[in-house]
């Protein structure tokens, strides 16, 4: 998760004087290196391709906030971003990636409703949570910032420098 938020922090400052969020953040767009160091595919393709196609297969065109205002920004980069958190730390495939409303979970709500119910602890992905009993605290802490990432108002959602101040911040 470090290394997706560092890599989303070098996009926004190289480019920061351009209006040029990567527009399709998504687990199956972070390819692993040989070292295990996450690189970012697909940065700032949408401008490039056709808008109906765009909105089929890329997932920023699925967020709540493209929804409504029609737009790809930071904010929605921001809600990408803590759908991959989720993704991870649940191990749930989010039926957000799916065009057709088919297979996945609604990790968005789930996560929600888990805690507001306070049972975040259960939605730890098993095989993450017996590999790394010890670290069920920092999971938790990645979590609650996933869910802060995928607030459905992107003014309640964090910005992205804060988004990633907190990831860097979990100690491993």
């Amino acid at each position: 998760m470090k290394g997706i938020a560092r890599g989303l922090g070098f996009l926004y400052k190289e480019f920061a004087n351009e209006d040029l969020p990567h527009g399709n953040l998504k687990s199956s767009n972070v390819l692993l290196a040989d070292n295990y160091e996450p690189l970012l595919g697909d940065f700032a393709f949408h401008p490039l391709i056709n808008h109906n196609y765009a909105v089929q297969t890329m997932f920023a065109y699925k967020t709540p906030d493209y929804v409504v205002y029609q737009r790809v920004t930071q904010k929605t980069d921001v809600y990408c971003l803590g759908i991959i958190v989720l993704e991870i730390i649940t191990g749930k495939f989010p039926s957000q990636y799916h065009s057709n409303g088919k297979g996945g979970t609604d990790v968005v709500h789930w996560v929600f409703t888990a805690i507001s119910e306070r049972r975040e602890a259960e939605l730890i992905d098993p095989e993450l949570k017996s590999s790394h009993s010890n670290s069920l605290n920092q999971m938790l802490q990645l979590l609650q910032i996933g869910a802060a990432c995928t607030e459905s108002n992107p003014d309640q959602r964090l910005n992205m420098k804060e988004a990633i101040r907190r990831i860097e911040e979990v100690q491993v």
